[in-house]
């Protein structure tokens, strides 16, 4: 208990220290002002920044902490009645609270875990908000913003204000709400839109409105007839349709080159018409400016193809009548200059719609999604080349052939219900997962709208196509996500104000053992504590009330009377006004972690304590060859005591001091080094042969370090090994004299050693009986059942015994007794068998 008030005065004094330091203050600056240790206030700062108290900015190595100003976002709710959408720090959507259809127009699911770039709404593709979130993106700290949208002849609110969620992350709270009751003015604002509306619907000149970016946001009827299409069908395309990209960039250069001058800008473009024919157009721009921002450009203008027409014939009257007063020579001079200025005419407009032309096949070639075209009969006749490259095919793979061979089975009937002549409908966004060349599956949403001929039959489609294999596996991340929460290993529970239960995970219903079957809203939070325990809760949820979240200690009690002491975390749920609070926790069984503690320091202890009893001489060795560390077995060999040996060069204790540095470069350069052979000096001149191993070490992010080196004295392992080999011989001689036929076998069952017993029994040579071959002198009646029985053994691992017929070196089959007990190696691993004969037909004899 006094550990947890130390933690919560070292907290609270932190906070009030960085309270006071409003540019924040790194870990050194907050130890030495509040002489703490370093790592305490490093661990402190880890929790809060976690719990979202305070905030972190990273400046190159050096890490700025600060007091949070961020609002917790499920907070938002007592403060805003309308639509609150929280962005991460990535401008994804994150969660969504309130009405979010009615201040939206669409469902909450439309919108999570899509980028905030990719959602079309005034109160988002506004340029003021555009540039205040991507400015937070780019680690600005900007004050909240208010501003005034108007969407479907609604007035709503947007302000925008930093957050925290739940987990301690951060990120951006967009809070819609409708305005109040519209003033007078507003209404005749309104009115006097409808009344703009309906005469830029009546009249016979063109009325376009785009944003900053181009979007168009409204055109007029005589404009969308004139283009052929649906006045809707050319809401949110991108520039003046018909026009090419680079005349609406021009266009917006001209207003922001007036930046001073907030006057219209007047321009003559050239356009495309569907049937190909080039028209000419003059636009009037007018700038809409909000904080300095440009917004919206509003356009006026109409074809001015017929009066181009018209003064170019009445220059031609005018040449011609020059001409009639001139003489046939003049006139023939004339006309052959008028004739060529034709052809130069026509060259330029060739070349001018060429150019456009190109200019149109270059956006299609270099343009992120997939364009595509199809005959009525659903094959392709085109596809753009960002199809091959998400798809990994040539063109030729994909053009004549049918736009859904390349789609899953099961997903294809969906695409050719769409080649009908009876349906000739417009779809759009269909999903479904194409195979790429490699075999993979891409998702691709498809949109396409029909084509129709001269003679208004229905001719093939043409569309659009969006790899979205990213959002898909975003989707499914999202789930997996969902599916950890169920299947996590903690108590997740949700409470009321009363402590009655409306939820709880599996983890929490079998450490508490409660049966699935159990209704867990009839149990309340009390029933699994102790009086104080619940004393102390009910504090924790006061403080997660006021401050949004509380951690602490307390003891569950499972339905069998079971003790689990837990680490619990409740986060308060603020709703709307009038609504109950809610409230969530989390519980960790801390008593394992407590075990593995322990474990772990004994595990340390036990590590230090094998290194430092370790026979073998080992060393740490620094970049600058200096020693770091050493065991006491090197303080022993080299007669030198620890403190004097650290910091020493390394290669002063070898009798030859060149061949240890080059033993200690190789290992930088290699990574290591195996049984490389140096001799120690003793400070008493006495010579120890041994043999090093030795490899770098790295730290966390992979920097080498240094080298450790262990040294093994060569004499003594030379002794080992002539005993080994001596001991090896003494036990195969054993082995060899031994009345009884011996064989040993590895571990898969091959025999791989006989004695001498048994090729005198059998008569056979080694090479004969080594792996199976022994089993060809087996009865052909026992083979079969003794060799599966054998092999069952040998996988079980457990001890053979087999009574067979086996072919004796007289020519006779002899009943013999076969035992084999599995043998393990020194690690205890199994290694294979050692196996004895009884010869049965010897009546007793062994």
């Amino acid at each position: 208990m006094k550990t947890r008030d130390n933690d919560v005065r070292a907290d609270s004094l932190i906070l009030e220290f960085l309270s006071e330091k409003l540019q924040g203050a790194s870990i050194g600056e907050i130890s030495s002002a509040l002489k703490l240790n370093r790592n305490l206030v490093a661990k402190y700062l880890s929790i809060m920044h976690m719990h979202g108290r305070v905030e972190l900015r990273s400046y190159g190595k050096v890490k700025i902490y600060r007091k949070t100003t961020r609002v917790p976002f499920h907070a938002l709710s007592l403060v805003s009645k309308g639509c609150a959408i929280g962005l991460d720090q990535l401008l994804y959507v994150r969660e969504i609270l309130g009405n979010c259809k009615e201040m939206t127009g669409a469902e909450k699911s439309d919108f999570l875990s899509k980028p905030f770039s990719d959602i079309f709404h005034p109160a988002f593709t506004d340029p003021v908000v555009k540039k205040y979130t991507q400015d937070y993106r780019n680690g600005a700290v900007s004050p909240p913003l208010s501003r005034e949208i108007s969407w479907r002849k609604r007035g709503f609110n947007l302000t925008i204000v930093p957050c925290i969620f739940d987990d301690g992350a951060q990120g951006l709270a967009l809070l819609l709400s409708e305005q109040g009751d519209i003033a007078p003015a507003s209404k005749k604002e309104k009115n006097n839109i409808r009344t703009y509306q309906y005469l830029t619907h009546e009249t016979p000149n063109f009325v376009l409105h785009l944003n900053a970016d181009g979007d168009v946001l409204y055109v007029n009827e005589s404009y969308a007839t004139y283009c052929k299409v649906r006045a809707s069908d050319l809401l949110h395309t991108n520039g003046i349709p018909l026009a090419t990209q680079d005349d609406f960039k021009k266009i917006k250069k001209k207003v922001l080159k007036n930046w001073s001058l907030n006057e219209p800008t007047t321009s003559e473009i050239q356009v495309v018409m569907e049937d190909g024919s080039v028209r000419w157009q003059s636009w009037l721009f007018h700038p809409v400016r909000e904080h300095g921002v440009l917004t919206e450009l509003h356009g006026y203008g109409r074809d001015t193809t017929e009066e181009r027409e018209r003064e170019i014939f009445y220059i031609r009257l005018q040449k011609d009548f020059n001409q009639d007063v001139q003489d046939k020579t003049s006139e023939l001079r004339e006309i052959t200059a008028q004739l060529r200025k034709e052809i130069d005419q026509r060259k330029a407009l060739e070349l001018a719609l060429k150019k456009s032309e190109e200019k149109y096949r270059n956006l299609i070639e270099i343009t992120t999604d997939i364009i595509w075209e199809a005959d009525q009969f659903g094959t392709t006749t085109y596809i753009n080349p960002k199809a091959t490259s998400i798809l990994g095919y040539p063109s030729e793979k994909l053009t004549g052939k049918k736009i859904w061979d390349k789609i899953s089975p099961d997903y294809q009937d969906t695409l050719k219900n769409y080649f009908s002549e009876t349906k000739c409908l417009s779809f759009e966004q269909i999903a479904f997962p194409m195979i790429r060349s490699d075999g993979s599956e891409a998702w691709i949403e498809l949109s396409g709208i029909p084509l129709v001929n001269d003679m208004k039959q229905f001719s093939g489609y043409r569309g659009i196509g969006r790899d979205i294999t990213r959002s898909k596996g975003i989707e499914e991340y999202n789930k997996r996500l969902l599916a950890i929460i169920e299947n996590t290993p903690d108590i997740v529970r949700i409470s009321d104000i009363r402590g009655n239960l409306l939820y709880m995970n599996k983890a929490g219903r079998k450490i508490l053992k409660i049966s699935n079957k159990t209704d867990i809203t009839g149990c309340n939070n009390a029933s699994f504590m102790s009086p104080e325990d619940w004393s102390k809760i009910l504090e924790g949820r006061d403080i997660a009330i006021r401050d949004g979240i509380w951690q602490g200690l307390t003891t569950l009690t499972a339905t069998d009377g079971t003790l689990i002491p837990v680490s619990q975390v409740i986060i308060a749920h603020k709703k709307g006004a009038g609504e109950e609070m809610l409230f969530s926790t989390v519980a960790r069984d801390i008593s394992d972690i407590t075990r593995f503690r322990q474990k772990l320091e004994d595990a340390n202890t036990y590590s230090r304590s094998l290194i430092e009893v370790n026979l073998d001489p080992l060393v740490t060795i620094g970049p600058d060859g200096k020693i770091q560390d050493v065991n006491h077995a090197t303080e022993i060999v080299t007669g030198v005591s620890r403190e004097l040996l650290i910091g020493t060069d390394f290669c002063l204790y070898f009798s030859e001091p060149d061949k240890a540095r080059e033993g200690y470069e190789m290992v930088f350069s290699q990574g290591y080094v195996r049984d490389y052979p140096l001799e120690i000096v003793h400070k008493n001149c006495k010579i120890t042969p041994v043999l090093y191993n030795a490899s770098v070490y790295r730290d966390k992010s992979g920097k080498v370090q240094g080298v450790f080196a262990a040294a093994r004295d060569i004499s003594a392992l030379r002794e080992i090994e002539k005993n080994l080999a001596y001991s090896r011989d003494f036990y195969q001689k054993i082995l060899d004299e031994l009345p009884n036929p011996v064989w040993r076998s590895g571990k898969d069952g091959k025999c791989n050693y006989f004695n001498k017993a048994w090729f005198e029994f059998t008569g056979k040579t080694p090479e004969e009986e080594e792996d199976y071959g022994w089993s060809s002198g087996m009865h052909p009646d026992d083979k079969d059942r003794c060799m599966a029985l054998y092999l069952s053994s040998v996988r079980k691992k457990i001890p053979i015994y087999l009574v067979y017929r086996l072919l004796h070196n007289d020519g006779t089959y002899h009943q013999v007794a076969d035992y084999a007990s599995p043998v393990h190696d020194q690690n205890g691993d199994f290694s294979g068998y050692i196996g004895s004969l009884c010869d049965l037909d010897k009546k007793g004899e062994i």
